[in-house]
């Protein structure tokens, strides 16, 4: 094959980058998975700051509750591979428990929440009605304002060094255009005193969106799109958001200014917060740079996210003559991964990965995707989320972020610029689909 004589800028400007909370293990943030372990093993424990003896007792249910319905969904996938419970998968629940009466009527939740209604009347009696918030209420912010902080503490960041290198070696008018899920501030803390430190659509501290660029030096090169909030992003009373640097500047005896939360992220809340701002605009822009964005790279993702999953493969159906590819970079989709070590080859360019004419692969790797797609648990109405996923679009490189950043991003890039042209001819020769 001949490759196009391409500039990495060119290269970058066909492309977008999708980060999940795998692209932060690197960091030593823990994963959702890793959340659950650690709040296990707090509740556990003979004595902790956390939690009280009936809130621990509360979690040990929801843990039982997690379990059955991890076993369920593993039964509904024809247990070829096991589904593990997440802390969001616990935050969601214990949302979800929180409004019950406001989406159920009490004769029918009633029944089947007798252990409930005992630990919230426990709770009551030892609280009084001094606590002024509810036994779930309590959990939820425990989870979210104290333990989430703390499980993403940011440790290092080295494996960001090869993107220091290729800013360095590349003095090109691009941006990188990189949309996270994660909450974490593993950028934040990387480039805080860089001049590749990332826009996120603040201006002096209060947010403004993307469509205005400051003409400032030090955000020139990401464009850091936070989908769901950051652990320092804040939100008043009156629905401005700041980060928090402005905090200092708040006063706690005006009513206008009260802090409403902090952090302002979406966790466990489903999709219903993307009709606020930020989270509204963040979604807006992801769209419109997926129709835009040729090569869709998703970096430790593992897609259990039918809202975003749904932006995914609606913008490569779409597209679907112009050859759009996601281009999914994770070690193991699923612990264990439905694909074997069979499945992947290896070699200088692309390193391990799964070839375009693997369909036995290809058709596990579609099949993991639709069955959560199907999945009743992950979304509230799943009969909507789209379920058909073009085979053809899809490209799996077997590596984790720290790798994917040292192979495709060393060299000023040139292996990356090698693999957009490797995919721009395929396209501009017009190499018939494959489809299964």
């Amino acid at each position: 094959m001949v490759y196009l004589n391409m500039e990495i800028k060119q290269a970058i400007d066909k492309s977008l980058f999708c980060i999940g909370a795998g692209a932060s293990c690197d960091a030593k943030c823990k994963t959702s998975g890793e959340m659950l372990d650690a709040l296990k093993k707090l509740i556990c424990s003979e004595s902790n700051d956390y939690f009280t003896k009936t809130e621990c007792e509360t979690i040990k249910f929801l843990f039982s509750c997690l379990h059955y319905q991890a076993e369920w969904r593993t039964l509904e996938a024809n247990n070829q591979y096991p589904i593990m419970p997440n802390i969001e998968e616990l935050a969601l629940l214990i949302r979800r428990i929180k409004n019950r009466d406001n989406f159920l009527p009490y004769p029918v939740t009633g029944n089947w929440a007798d252990k409930l209604i005992s630990l919230e009347a426990k709770f009551k009696e030892e609280n009084g009605i001094q606590a002024g918030i509810g036994l779930f209420e309590k959990l939820e912010d425990t989870i979210k304002n104290r333990l989430l902080p703390k499980w993403l503490e940011v440790q290092q960041t080295d494996f960001l060094k090869p993107l220091d290198s290729f800013f360095e070696k590349n003095n090109a008018d691009f941006i990188l255009e990189i949309f996270s899920l994660n909450n974490d501030l593993v950028f934040e803390k990387h480039y805080s005193e860089n001049k590749a430190k990332p826009f996120r659509g603040f201006y002096s501290g209060e947010w403004r969106g993307f469509y205005n660029r400051p003409n400032e030096e030090e955000c020139n090169r990401i464009n850091l799109y936070k989908l769901h909030g950051s652990l320092d992003w804040i939100r008043l009373s009156d629905g401005n958001i700041l980060e928090n640097p402005k905090l200092a500047q708040l006063s706690e005896e005006d009513d206008e200014n009260r802090i409403e939360h902090n952090p302002f992220i979406i966790f466990g809340q489903g999709i219903k917060v993307f009709s606020i701002e930020p989270f509204v605009s963040l979604i807006q822009s992801f769209r419109e740079k997926l129709r835009e964005r040729s090569y869709l790279f998703i970096i430790g993702y593992s897609f259990f996210d039918p809202y975003i999953n749904n932006l995914l493969i609606h913008a490569v159906k779409e597209a679907r003559e112009e050859n759009k590819k996601i281009i999914i970079v994770n070690p193991n989709l699923a612990y264990p991964s439905p694909l074997e070590d069979s499945h992947f080859v290896v070699d200088e360019l692309l390193g391990c990965h799964i070839t375009d004419d693997n369909y036995e692969a290809k058709k596990l790797l579609t099949d993991y995707l639709e069955d959560i797609q199907r999945n009743a648990f992950y979304s509230e109405l799943p009969e909507f989320n789209i379920k058909q996923i073009p085979t053809e679009s899809l490209f799996y490189l077997r590596m984790n972020t720290s790798n994917f950043l040292q192979h495709f991003f060393s060299n000023s890039g040139d292996r990356l610029l090698k693999l957009i042209e490797k995919f721009e001819n395929e396209r501009k020769e017009g190499l018939p689909f494959k489809v299964d």
